[in-house]
């Protein structure tokens, strides 16, 4: 196991911009003041199957670690940001709320592994095997105040007993708090932890995990006119039964991946965490993560869906579902978000439609 720990850079505290304003400068940082619209079903593009990841804060980095695992053979790699470990809230919110965050009792991390074993083994997931060469990402701010280190150190447990260990990476950075860490200068402050949970730690996460996931990449350079698209979810979720998705999803594709194109390029899936999606604070993650600068340069494709808050199914907080609000099968491939997902990931590959 390696292990990164970098301190941010200073900051001005006093200098804290509003969500508005930050939304505002991400908006104009993208080049365009509103993602251009896709209303069908996602196009194939010239995406490399073998280049698959994944990624995510918080509920996000759950929604990360359930797909990765439930579908091993297609997804390898995935970078947690404030994660979880697979299964670990056991399908009740008494456990995601208290053992997976606040770390009030210890997690069973031999239990998981074993119950993964036995999904895996009753078809409700790939093999395990799948896992074992693929590539994870762990970060955790110290001052984090909603999932507390013993969390980190089971999602890191976990993955250290199905992967490789030499390919997990965790990275724990001291200041910093509930936050998807960037360098930029006009976000919060590292130790923050409110929406849109992108913070001024003086560390790109979004390239740090990006080149742990694909290897070493260019520079990132600023996203050109109508390459973040929106496309229409609800196919997607109408065939998967899922009923928390919002509408829309959000779609990047760098110039030299349009449909049509020759170029091999790689795939990575973006999850937000609760309270950061478009439904709840526009696009000012997705804008100021630094995610789209690092893909723009690197002929990636990220898919970023969205889920929104509802009290039918109840989720208030508009959270993925990693404690069964949408179904038992929630972590499984027969699961109603991994599903629709999968789904949305076959559509860009050019898989054959069952």
């Amino acid at each position: 196991m390696n292990r990164e720990s970098r301190m941010p850079a200073p900051r001005d505290r006093r200098h804290a911009i509003t969500m508005a304003a930050f939304a505002a400068a991400a908006l104009a940082l993208a080049g365009c003041s509103e993602p251009a619209q896709h209303s069908t079903r996602l196009p194939a593009l010239p995406i490399d199957p073998a280049s698959v990841t994944v990624s995510g804060l918080s509920s996000g980095a759950a929604m990360a670690t359930q797909l990765h695992v439930a579908h091993s053979g297609l997804i390898h790699g995935a970078a947690l940001v404030a994660g979880m470990p697979y299964q670990c809230s056991g399908g009740t919110i008494r456990h995601s709320l208290g053992r997976c965050m606040k770390a009030d009792e210890p997690i069973p991390t031999p239990r998981l592994i074993e119950l993964t074993s036995r999904l895996a083994l009753e078809g409700f997931i790939d093999p395990i095997a799948d896992l074992a060469d693929d590539r994870v990402w762990i970060f955790h701010g110290a001052l984090d105040p909603y999932v507390r280190k013993p969390v980190a150190d089971a999602v890191q447990a976990y993955y250290e007993a199905l992967v490789n260990p030499a390919n997990v990476t965790r990275v724990e950075l001291e200041q910093a708090g509930h936050t998807f860490p960037t360098e930029r200068t006009d976000a919060s402050a590292c130790d923050v932890t409110e929406p849109p949970f992108v913070g001024s730690c003086g560390y790109d996460g979004a390239a740090a995990l990006l080149e742990y996931l694909y290897g070493s990449l260019s520079p990132g350079r600023a996203p050109h006119e109508g390459e973040l698209v929106e496309f229409d979810q609800r196919p997607y979720a109408r065939a998967a039964g899922s009923e928390g998705l919002a509408a829309k999803g959000l779609l990047f594709v760098p110039d030299a991946c349009r449909a049509g194109g020759d170029r091999n390029c790689r795939l990575h899936i973006v999850f937000h965490g609760c309270k950061q999606g478009v439904p709840a604070i526009g696009h000012a993650f997705v804008l100021g993560s630094g995610y789209l600068e690092v893909a723009a340069a690197n002929d990636v494709v990220l898919l970023l869906p969205q889920v929104e808050a509802s009290y039918q199914p109840l989720n208030p907080m508009g959270c993925w579902d990693w404690w069964g609000y949408e179904g038992e099968d929630y972590a499984t491939q027969r699961g109603a978000q991994v599903a629709a997902v999968r789904a949305m990931v076959a559509d860009l590959l050019g898989e054959t439609r069952q």
